[in-house]
């Protein structure tokens, strides 16, 4: 009688086991889900259209510098008589400046920027 309980208990024990096991890796099969693949696009740093750019600059510039850059609202400066070469244009858009430009390297994509360095210096007179 001994022996049956002690084969008894240790079937029970098995059982539990197993069901325990199955509830795991069921559980564990049900809250993972596959993850999409990430198909990444090749990075261009091309600048964007002029026509996009306008775009991008009507959102984020022409507040303070108008429509056409001559506003200089909130001590912006006027676009239209900017002697600014390229890449200072590039990196005042990029890291802004202590009197009022607030940076947008982490707002606007590198073709972004490009193609807003190319509208700015079409506001020229």
């Amino acid at each position: 009688m001994a022996v049956q309980n002690s084969i008894g208990r240790i079937m029970v024990l098995k059982t539990r086991i197993g069901i325990l096991l199955s509830v795991c890796l069921l559980s564990t099969a049900c809250g993972e889900t596959e993850k999409p693949e990430k198909i990444s696009e090749p990075v261009s740093n091309e600048p964007i259209s002029l026509e996009d750019a306008r775009a991008v600059y009507t959102l984020n510039c022409a507040s303070c510098h108008g429509p056409d850059g001559t506003l200089k609202a909130s001590n912006a400066k006027d676009l239209s008589i900017s002697t600014l070469d390229e890449k200072a244009i590039e990196k005042m858009i990029r890291k802004g400046n202590d009197k009022g430009m607030m940076p947008y390297e982490d707002m606007l994509s590198t073709p972004e920027i490009k193609g807003l360095v190319k509208f700015v210096q079409n506001l020229r007179k």
